[in-house]
């Protein structure tokens, strides 16, 4: 296990060496949560953090026999990702999960309650939506919204196989309609997205999608410790993402946006969106 400052795409490498053995990283925290990474070899257990409030388990790859869980649920769906128990198993495939341990499970009323800390945490730099993108959009300006610290996690061979991109959104921030289709390159490859949710601020917020961007929205509320499955198509043969012949995966129209409520304190909704290189990705 090696971790590292990414240089060109900023944030943290975390490099898993050994796909033979249990690798667990180093914890980092965010306020009053730990993160950690972990690969387990099929069949092996790992135990977790004990006493805590709150142990979720977000599978990134393969799955586990304790609790019964693979690393995406029925498109548009939702999979609660809290566990309870003392250890977690994986499966004839192994898992690679990433686990949050939660001291208390409170609503994020200020961005200074997300502080960073760990190995190479200086990396790890909120900047708001409009400071990453107000070179190619307005639409941020104003918006209570944050973005930026994340992790890359690399698999023996070298190969990044899930970038874990961390961001909030404050009351009613609507963080535009997209659909993922740019032509991938270095430093925005192609990927296939799904959001657990850390912190619902108002209990409201969540994922919708349209026809097109300014049309009507079907919405999808995310609870508190919840992921969601596949907004990207699937080819029902395969069970991979659709590609588009640029090398990207085909989405229709969608975004998120947080919920509004009559207190008038700030609350964020704090999302782990993970972008999986999609040939890891098979649904079914």
């Amino acid at each position: 296990m090696k971790t590292s400052i990414n240089e060109e795409r900023g944030n943290i490498n975390v490099l898993f060496e050994h796909p033979d053995e249990t690798e667990v990283s180093p914890e980092w925290h965010l306020g009053e949560r730990t993160i950690q990474f972990a690969w387990i070899p099929p069949g092996q257990p790992l135990a977790l953090k004990q006493p805590a409030r709150r142990n979720l388990v977000k599978v990134i790859s393969g799955f586990l026999v304790q609790p019964g869980r693979r690393a995406f649920c029925e498109p548009r769906g939702l999979q609660d990702t809290s566990f309870n128990g003392e250890r977690i198993v994986a499966g004839a495939e192994g898992a690679f999960v990433t686990i949050v341990t939660e001291a208390e499970v409170t609503p994020v009323h200020a961005m200074d309650e997300l502080t960073f800390g760990g190995p190479l945490s200086e990396a790890l730099v909120w900047r708001s939506f409009d400071e990453q993108f107000g070179h190619v959009t307005d639409a941020f300006s104003g918006a209570d919204a944050y973005i930026g610290p994340g992790f890359h996690l690399i698999c023996d061979t070298g190969e990044e196989t899930c970038f874990l991109n961390i961001w909030t959104a404050g009351k009613g921030v609507d963080l535009t309609t997209h659909n993922h289709g740019h032509d991938p390159s270095p430093l925005a490859p192609a990927f296939a997205e799904t959001h657990l949710v850390i912190s619902n601020g108002t209990g409201a917020g969540g994922m919708y999608e349209c026809a097109e961007p300014g049309a009507e929205k079907t919405r999808y509320p995310i609870a508190d410790g919840f992921e969601h499955g596949p907004f990207f198509d699937i080819d029902n043969e395969t069970g991979q993402p659709v590609m588009l012949p640029s090398g990207a995966v085909f989405y229709p129209w969608h975004g998120w946006e947080a919920g509004t409520d009559d207190d008038p304190r700030q609350s964020y909704d704090l999302v782990f969106a993970f972008e999986t290189l999609p040939s890891m990705v098979k649904i079914g």
